[in-house]
């Protein structure tokens, strides 16, 4: 049994799995941040953008291989929300690799939570080194496929 252990599929259902019809980082963001600002774990979607905006400008959330995945947490979240944005022909992320992302997983979390937060980042990152769950979550996998992917253990 996993006690109190945090777990991606917790958090992540299908209405968070969005064709993204941004062009650009911050549309991008903007996006992410709508599909989970209606869910109960986020009291100030405006709170929430800002966060994830000023964690860009630090430094990009662009970790190569066609993924980004920016990030907050904050008081106004009072639990962790993932949302997946997908874009098949890349958005410039500023990237450590320098090249375009097709997958967006946007990760809300409350302020004092850092260890579910890795926690739930090294979940993603497991499965998203995987080249083939990559191709599906950026192809054309549906919402509920997409989840099985990124969950599966």
């Amino acid at each position: 049994m996993d006690g109190d252990r945090i777990t991606l599929d917790k958090h992540l259902d299908a209405s968070r799995v969005i064709q993204l019809t941004a062009t650009t980082k911050d549309e991008a963001l903007v996006e992410l941040v709508d599909s989970v600002a209606e869910t109960s774990d986020v009291h100030d979607r405006d709170a929430l953008l800002e966060a994830v905006r000023n964690r860009e400008k630090l430094l990009s959330t662009g970790i190569g291989l066609g993924i980004a995945i920016p990030h907050a947490r904050i008081e106004s979240v009072h639990g962790f929300v993932v949302a997946v944005g997908r874009r098949p022909d890349g958005i410039e992320f500023g990237s450590i690799d320098g090249k375009p992302v097709t997958i967006v997983v946007l990760i809300a979390g409350p302020k004092d939570a850092q260890k579910p937060y890795l926690e739930l980042l090294a979940q993603l990152s497991k499965r998203l080194k995987l080249e083939e769950v990559r191709r599906h979550v950026a192809g054309d996998a549906t919402p509920e496929e997409v989840v099985a992917l990124l969950t599966e253990t």
